[in-house]
Order: C-alpha cells, then sequence, then structure tokens
C-alpha cells in the first residue's frame, strides 16, 4: 500500500500576526481542508510573560482573545469551534472559567474536556487551551456583486 506524498497544500500554517512565532517549532494553528487545529494558547503578552500571574479567569478571558484572533486569521469565529480541551494544574477557581466560556461562545457550546495535569510548560500558566474548529466555506453571491458569505449548506 502506499500513500500519497504530501503537498504544502495539504497543511496551512495560520498564524494572526504573531512574530514569536517564527522561531518556535509548531505553529499557532494548522488547518487542513475545513478542519482548523490550534495549538494550546496560555496567556502570555507580546514577549511571551504570563499575564494575570494567580487569576485563572482572567487567564482564560486572555486565552479566549487569543484564541478568536486565531480563529478570525483562518476566517473562523467561535462558532464554528466543534471542541476544546482545557489543560488546568488545579481545581481551584475552574469553575468561574464557566462564565468566560458562556460570554466567548454565547449558547452554541462545543464539545469539551478538562484535564488537571500536573504542571504546564509555562511557569505561573494556570490553564492551557487546545482547540479544533471547523471552518466555513466561503461563497461568492451569484448576483455577480463580488459580496462573499459563509456557505451554510457547505
Amino acid at each position: 500500500m502506499t500513500t500519497p506524498e504530501m503537498t504544502e497544500a495539504d497543511n496551512q500554517t495560520i498564524n494572526p500576526g504573531w512574530d514569536h512565532f517564527q522561531h518556535l517549532t509548531f505553529s499557532p494553528a494548522v488547518q487542513r481542508g475545513d478542519l482548523l487545529f490550534i495549538s494550546g494558547i496560555t496567556a502570555t503578552d507580546e514577549e511571551g510573560n504570563i499575564v494575570a500571574k494567580g487569576d485563572i479567569v482572567a487567564q482564560t478571558r486572555h486565552i479566549f482573545e487569543k484564541l478568536r484572533h486565531v480563529l478570525m486569521a483562518a476566517g473562523a469565529e467561535p462558532c464554528d469551534v466543534v471542541k476544546t480541551t482545557d489543560y488546568i494544574v488545579d481545581t481551584e477557581n475552574y469553575r468561574e472559567t464557566a462564565q468566560v466560556r458562556r460570554e466567548f461562545f454565547g449558547d452554541r457550546f462545543p464539545a469539551a474536556t478538562g484535564v488537571v495535569v500536573k504542571s504546564l510548560l509555562r511557569a505561573d500558566a494556570l490553564i492551557e487551551i487546545e482547540a479544533i474548529a471547523v471552518v466555513p466555506r466561503i461563497k461568492e453571491d451569484s448576483d455577480g456583486s463580488g459580496g462573499v458569505h459563509r456557505d451554510a449548506n457547505a
């Protein structure tokens, strides 16, 4: 059995303009077809420093804002997220992050998994969130106006 060779067109790197990813060995997100796989995001600033140390709710809010930027760079939005995984270092105050999820997702929650881990790679990070989204197909208007819209039938 032979496997087809992968081409650059098979995986598309999605980077919302974060310069610091150019020296790392992973992408902020990778799109393959309609699927968008978003790397784990921690609450870091542009220099890579953890923000809101000791506050899991504020870290979660910061992470979801970064997630929004990744989704936008791929032409997606929060309602396109189908799965999230939260990695947390302890359960204290984790329940309070639910309100941040409600603000971000509205009433269309994705499937979700929460995992308690001994530690995360970034010191002072209390939570790391990864996600999978289905990127909507864009369809041009047939009236010749040049407009585009999300194809709900795709």
